[in-house]
C-alpha cells in the first residue's frame, strides 16, 4: 500500500533553502512541493488555489521583517484546512506558543536532518502539533536529558522506530511482548525528553544517537 502524497507550500525568501528542500523531497513520490518567496505571493497562491490543494504550509517568519503573531494567525486562517507550521531558526517559546493559540501547528527548526524532517511532516499531516522538546529546555535553562542512560535493549527499540516500525512490528522483529515494547518506548521518550515517539526520534538524531540519512 502506497503512502498518500503530502502537498507542501514553502514560504521562504531564501531560494537556496527552498531549492534544497524541493530537490531533497522530490527524490520520493511522497511529497509535492510548491514555493513562495514572500508573504504577498503566498497569499496570492492561497487565494487562487483550491482550498484542499495544500496539506502543510511551511512559513519562514522573517520575510524581510519579523512577522507578528497576528499576521501568522491571519495566514493560518487563510490556509485552512492546510496546516500552517513555523519553519525558521529564529523562534522562542512565547512566540511559538502564541502562534499555536492562533492556529499554527507548531514549529520546525531548519536544523533538522532530512529524515527527522520527513518524520515530523508526517506527524503534522496526521493532525498533531509539533514543538521540539529542546525549545522548552533552552528557554527555561533546564538541563538536557542524560541519554547515556539508554540501555542496549532500548537502543534496539529506538533503531526499529527510526525505520518506521510500529509497536506490533517491533514485537515480532525482536520477539518481545507488546507490553514490553510499549514500556521501552515510554522509557525512551522519558530519557530523551520527548512526549511522543516522533519527538524521541528527532531528539535522538539531534543528539547523535541515530545516523543522519
Amino acid at each position: 500500500m502506497t503512502n498518500p502524497t503530502t502537498n507542501l507550500l514553502i514560504v521562504d525568501g531564501q531560494k537556496l533553502v527552498t531549492d534544497l528542500i524541493t530537490t531533497a523531497l522530490d527524490t520520493s513520490d511522497q511529497f509535492v512541493v510548491s514555493t513562495a518567496n514572500s508573504l504577498a505571493s503566498a497569499v496570492d497562491i492561497l487565494k487562487s488555489a483550491a482550498s484542499e490543494q495544500f496539506d502543510i504550509i511551511l512559513l519562514e517568519t522573517n520575510l524581510g521583517k519579523p512577522m507578528t503573531v497576528n499576521e501568522v494567525g491571519q495566514l493560518a486562517k487563510l490556509s485552512a484546512p492546510a496546516k500552517l507550521v513555523l519553519f525558521t531558526n529564529n523562534a522562542d517559546k512565547p512566540f511559538v506558543e502564541s502562534c499555536v493559540q492562533v492556529g499554527a501547528f507548531g514549529f520546525i527548526p531548519k536544523s533538522l536532518s532530512l529524515q527527522a524532517f520527513k518524520c515530523v511532516l508526517s506527524f503534522i499531516t496526521a493532525g498533531q502539533v509539533f514543538i521540539p522538546a529542546d525549545l522548552y529546555s533552552r528557554t527555561a535553562g533546564v538541563e538536557q536529558p542524560d541519554t547515556s542512560l539508554l540501555k542496549p535493549c532500548e537502543m534496539d527499540v529506538l533503531e526499529k522506530l527510526s525505520i518506521g516500525m510500529s509497536n506490533k512490528e517491533i514485537t515480532q522483529c525482536l520477539n518481545l511482548r507488546e507490553s514490553t515494547v510499549k514500556l521501552r518506548v515510554r522509557s525512551l521518550c522519558k530519557k530523551l525528553g520527548a512526549t511522543n515517539r516522533t519527538q524521541a526520534l528527532v531528539n535522538a538524531q539531534r543528539q547523535g544517537l541515530l545516523p543522519t540519512r
